[in-house]
């Protein structure tokens, strides 16, 4: 590229880089709760997960998504430095669009482990290693990150397993195989629409359990707003929204979440395989405690 290609590309991949980050930060702090939860919380709820997860997004999923033929395609002539998150927008606006399914791929490339020949293990997988080493304080450890087969090729750690590994030390629920869903989906919720949901919620729970007698909504409404949106955001986003609800709203309690879960599906079974961090966290709950009332004579 000439000199003012790169610098564009330059600009352009700190627009996307900047958008990204924010975009997907600003949807996890949506999550997190702001009241003090009884257990332990999933790693898109764990404020020292978001923390790290800047740094892992920019120097081990970028770089791929980066070097993407289709994402270095959205270069173009566009302004980056002047419009160029105004354009961007409206890139990330289709759903199809280059830079998801990038995205996608550095995921999935990283999320197991995989196999390397030794050959070709300098270079920048030399560099990732010793990234993901530093990143994930193996330093003292560094065949951890990898093994030989016998044919000679070398398995690198996949980043699963080290998230889960990393779940202890930093304060998060070890992380479900499948949950590499949820990270891919991340920049595709947008921030407006999360914090509509949870004002949605509030109002909803502040309409059913404070207002008076006459003013009150009917029973129900808090659960069903929670189960409108649980619906309408993507991949356990919701889930993690009514995880919120249990840990911040007062009456959104064990009995109310247990409640919620046994009616998402036809069996108990099914319906905590289909929530299984808010399942965990409802059997952390403690039972609400009963008053009971003194009459005086």
């Amino acid at each position: 590229m000439a000199a003012n290609e790169n610098e564009r590309f330059d600009q352009f991949a700190a627009v996307l880089a900047t958008e990204l980050l924010e975009r997907t930060k600003k949807c996890m702090e949506l999550l997190a709760p702001e009241l003090q939860p009884c257990s332990k919380l999933p790693f898109i709820q764990t404020p020292s997960f978001v923390e790290f997860y800047a740094d892992l997004v920019r120097v081990g999923i970028l770089p791929v998504v980066l070097s993407r033929r289709p994402v270095r395609a959205i270069v173009g002539d566009v302004d980056w430095k002047r419009e160029g998150r105004e354009y961007l927008l409206t890139v990330l606006d289709d759903r199809s669009n280059g830079v998801f399914t990038a995205w996608d791929f550095a995921w999935d490339s990283l999320w197991d482990e995989r196999k390397v020949s030794a050959d070709s293990g300098g270079g920048a997988n030399k560099e990732k290693k010793g990234f993901f080493s530093s990143l994930f304080g193996r330093k003292s450890q560094p065949k951890k990150d990898q093994r030989s087969t016998e044919d000679g090729e070398i398995v690198m750690a996949g980043l699963h397993s080290m998230l889960t590994e990393l779940a202890d030390r930093r304060g998060f629920l070890p992380l479900f195989h499948d949950d590499v869903r949820i990270l891919k989906g991340m920049p595709r919720v947008k921030p407006g629409r999360l914090a509509q949901a949870w004002k949605e919620i509030s109002q909803y729970h502040h309409q059913e359990f404070y207002l008076s007698e006459k003013e009150q909504a009917k029973p129900g409404v808090t659960s069903e707003c929670l189960q409108k949106w649980h619906y309408n955001l993507p991949d356990k986003i919701g889930e993690f929204l009514v995880l919120k609800a249990a840990v911040d709203l007062e009456h959104v309690n064990k009995p109310f979440i247990g409640k919620y879960i046994r009616q998402s599906a036809r069996t108990q079974e099914e319906a905590e395989k289909g929530m299984p961090y808010l399942t965990v966290y409802w059997k952390t709950m403690s039972n609400p405690v009963v008053v009971q009332q003194t009459h005086t004579l």
